[in-house]
């Protein structure tokens, strides 16, 4: 890493040794000036109260219509993203703002409002369209598995920001500020330099040609590149900053609602599926399957992969609908998944507490099936045996003290051997708490290690 560093800087010192020597050979400060005298001149500058507060103003002006296409761009991308008859509305206007020449806004701009606050409007132009761009198209990188985890364990609001969005749309505006930020800072001072507004870089450069100081203008144009390279680095430290993985904070996660029903149901029984048919395509998935759960009662799916036991526990969830039939109960849902579907870059520990109410209260019901070494290492780091763990803990820790509650663990002991597996069907019983539980497995033995009822697709 040093050599590169040492090898650059002496690439930059040969092409500067180069320009001087032309300049020395020109011998004329109009037609080429060397490095030597810019830097002079931007020595000089640097000791004058104005050169600062010409750089402030074209700053301030310059950021100002960034920060508001930025967040403008945000709103309008998730606007886009929510709703199609607003992005074919929206779509035709940001078509115009990204063709349409910067020289042919300035000029429009001049005469509507005048060049005072020209280089806002400029660098508004230049990002909002591709801010918009990057938000939807983020927003659409969401993985659909981890939009169906959310929705089971009631995550909302900033939780489901920050552990859903945040890590699919926050690389997409990194790599549109990456562009964006040097596009603003270049076509705001352009506009600058054609309205030439008081105390502006634009005007600077502008005066520097008119008196034929190129000397003047290097040293402004330099002034400009380094305001521009330390906002690029600030605002993107800050944007890579917030996609770090979230290690501690407040639960923001709510429990998940009670999914009522206006269907009458026996009280002795907490979920009943009542002639559930399912079809893909022409694939007859579920036919007229029914059945009936009673409270607290521990139910095994049994049928071999592919017969539908997945398909009918995402009925029961409501992440899909079925094409005949109805359940009928009220009830909430906590489900372990088939896949995994962890925060693989967050903690261990992430992964289980932001689905619970208390953080700390759970701790100890997590040592009894994990290493507690794994609980501050990322889930990425952890073997499949305990990714499936930690997906056991999330969903038998949600809805806890919900005795309402309906568990459904999909394939709960893949990738498990023996040893383990007994101590998590040990873990099941004890943190079971009186809610109904059904199970999809193709193990019969399963069954019977949990004294579960069987129920044969």
């Amino acid at each position: 890493m040093m050599k590169k560093k040492f090898k650059k800087v002496m690439i930059l010192l040969a092409w500067l040794a180069i320009l001087e020597f032309a300049a020395m050979l020109v011998h004329n400060s109009i037609l080429l000036v060397g490095p030597t005298e810019v830097m002079s001149r931007l020595w000089q500058l640097l000791h004058t109260v104005d050169f600062y507060q010409i750089c402030l103003m074209s700053l301030f002006r310059i950021m100002v219509g960034m920060t508001a296409a930025f967040f403008l761009g945000c709103f309008f991308g998730a606007c886009m993203y929510k709703w199609n008859l607003f992005e074919e509305i929206i779509s035709p206007v940001l078509a115009v703002m990204k063709s349409i020449p910067v020289a042919s806004f300035v000029v429009l701009l001049l005469i509507w409002q005048g060049s005072e606050n020209l280089s806002v409007f400029i660098s508004f132009i230049v990002v909002f369209p591709n801010i918009c761009v990057s938000m939807k198209n983020g927003l659409l990188a969401v993985p659909k598995e981890k939009m169906e985890m959310a929705k089971i364990f009631g995550m909302k609001g900033i939780g489901k920001w920050v552990y859903i969005y945040r890590p699919s749309v926050l690389p997409f505006l990194i790599s549109c500020m990456e562009i964006s930020i040097g596009m603003s800072f270049k076509s705001g001072v352009a506009a600058e330099v054609i309205g030439t507004p008081d105390f502006s870089i634009g005007e600077r450069i502008y005066v520097s040609k008119v008196y034929l100081d190129t000397a003047g203008l290097f040293a402004w144009t330099i002034s400009l590149i380094l305001l521009s390279f330390i906002v690029e680095k600030g605002i993107l430290f800050l944007m890579r900053k917030a996609l770090t993985p979230i290690r501690y904070g407040k639960n923001e996660v709510q429990n998940g609602k009670k999914n009522k029903s206006s269907l009458s149901s026996d009280s002795n029984h907490q979920l009943v599926v009542d002639n559930i048919s399912k079809s893909y395509g022409e694939k007859m998935v579920l036919n007229h399957i029914s059945m009936q759960l009673q409270k607290g009662g521990r139910y095994f799916l049994m049928a071999p992969s592919g017969s539908g036991k997945t398909t009918l526990l995402r009925i029961i969830a409501g992440l899909e609908t079925a094409d005949e039939g109805r359940i009928e109960g009220n009830h909430a849902v906590t489900y372990m998944f088939q896949e995994d579907r962890l925060l693989e870059e967050e903690l261990t520990i992430t992964n289980i507490a932001p689905y619970t109410p208390a953080r700390n209260k759970y701790l100890l019901a997590a040592g009894e099936i994990l290493p507690k070494d794994c609980m501050r290492k990322p889930a990425s780091q952890l073997s499949g045996g305990m990714k499936r763990r930690v997906a056991l803990l999330r969903a038998m820790l949600f809805q806890y003290d919900n005795p309402d509650a309906v568990c459904l663990l999909d394939e709960p002991f893949s990738g498990l051997d023996e040893e383990t597996k007994r101590k998590v069907i040990s873990f099941i019983i004890k943190y079971q708490n009186g809610r109904t539980m059904l199970i999809a497995s193709h193990n019969e033995a399963d069954c019977e290690l949990l004294s579960g009822i069987l129920w044969k697709l």
